[in-house]
């Protein structure tokens, strides 16, 4: 602990904090959402799924989640298709896959029990310092404190520092400085809603803030000088689709992984231009049966516009052609997560060709 810290932040303030955000959380805290409780296993999750993604988008997919696999033991029974199933749409599949990989390592190392010492929840697939953290002491485990965005933010206006990996190291001291003895748990959830809901990235609104006048930022303005904001460049692709359908109405799909997008999710195939795809449906002898109508729609991520081509194969006959028996399906038996556009894929041969 640097003495600055200490020397800034003696007892007795410390202890006035302490009380005064306690005090702010248990009259203002978000005390409702679904994962509040000392259950480790849906603590885990709702921490992973909570990664990169916002409260109100996570808890019906969390929701979900519970309603399928409610305990551990139901979870291990799980594949990774079943999981991706109920993620789909949520962004971010790698969080799934870690899921996954990290009940095997439980029930291969932890005794088939989640385990309840900060070094071993750190050492899972998916799980940094913030989140071996909020898992430990959310579940009464034991006594850490966390640094997510809004922790951050809160303590980088309180300390007055730039929000800069440099200060790293003190806002990591500060919060673990400044936690409650007696009450960690709900004090980290009050960071938590504190940076959510009063010190926002915009226009915060420090006259609400519980602890303003210790707050070195307080009132918060940002800098008149203008800051040259760096536009997220967006990128334009274009992506080849084949969506094969047989004599039956069934469709063809299969695992895919393009760029290391949608990653463990199935999908009609997909290329990074035509001539990939021509080459593909001779290698599985199907190129007669393409047709040459092209489909046009746009699908956007984050940073990425894409325009998807999509050529219907219509196969008559199963004869001769090398696709696998194990890949087609009714629209009504698909069990397992398919990306976003393949929804609007599907909706748009269904319309046109009567596919159920």
């Amino acid at each position: 602990m640097s003495l600055e810290i200490k020397l800034s932040y003696p007892s007795r303030k410390r202890a006035l904090i302490r009380k005064n955000i306690l005090d702010w959380y248990d009259v203002k805290g978000r005390d409702s959402l679904p994962w509040k409780g000392k259950d480790i296993y849906k603590i885990w999750i709702s921490e992973v799924m909570l990664q990169q993604t916002q409260v109100q988008s996570v808890i019906p997919y969390y929701k979900m989640f519970m309603d399928k696999y409610p305990n551990i033991e139901s979870l291990f029974k799980a594949s990774l298709d079943d999981i991706m199933k109920i993620w789909s749409g949520l962004g971010f599949y790698r969080r799934a896959e870690n899921i996954y990989k990290a009940s095997i390592r439980i029930q291969q190392e932890f005794n088939q029990e989640f385990p309840k010492n900060y070094n071993d929840v750190l050492s899972l697939p998916g799980i940094g310092r913030t989140t071996a953290s909020a898992i430990i002491t959310f579940s009464g485990n034991g006594r850490y404190s966390i640094l997510d965005g809004n922790v951050k933010r809160f303590l980088s206006r309180f300390l007055s520092v730039e929000m800069h990996h440099s200060q790293l190291n003190n806002l990591w001291e500060l919060s673990q400085y400044l936690l409650s003895d007696t009450r960690p748990s709900d004090f980290i959830q009050a960071y938590m809603d504190i940076g959510s809901l009063i010190c926002k990235k915009s226009k915060p609104l420090c006259d609400e803030c519980p602890v303003n006048q210790q707050c070195n930022s307080y009132p918060y303005t940002p800098l008149n000088i203008p800051k040259k904001t760096k536009k997220i460049k967006v990128i334009e692709k274009n992506i080849w689709s084949l969506v094969i359908v047989n004599n039956e109405g069934q469709f063809y799909l299969e695992k895919i992984s393009y760029d290391n997008l949608w990653r463990g999710l199935y999908s009609s195939p997909v290329f990074h231009n035509k001539s990939d795809l021509m080459s593909w449906t001779e290698s599985h002898k199907i190129e007669e049966c393409v047709e040459s109508n092209i489909w046009k729609f746009t699908h956007k991520l984050s940073h990425i516009k894409f325009t998807f081509n999509t050529i219907l194969c219509n196969i008559k006959y199963h004869k001769k052609v090398s696709l696998s028996d194990d890949n087609w399906y009714n629209l009504s038996d698909i069990d397992f997560g398919i990306p976003k556009y393949q929804d609007k894929i599907f909706n748009q041969y269904k319309s046109i060709y009567g596919y159920n």
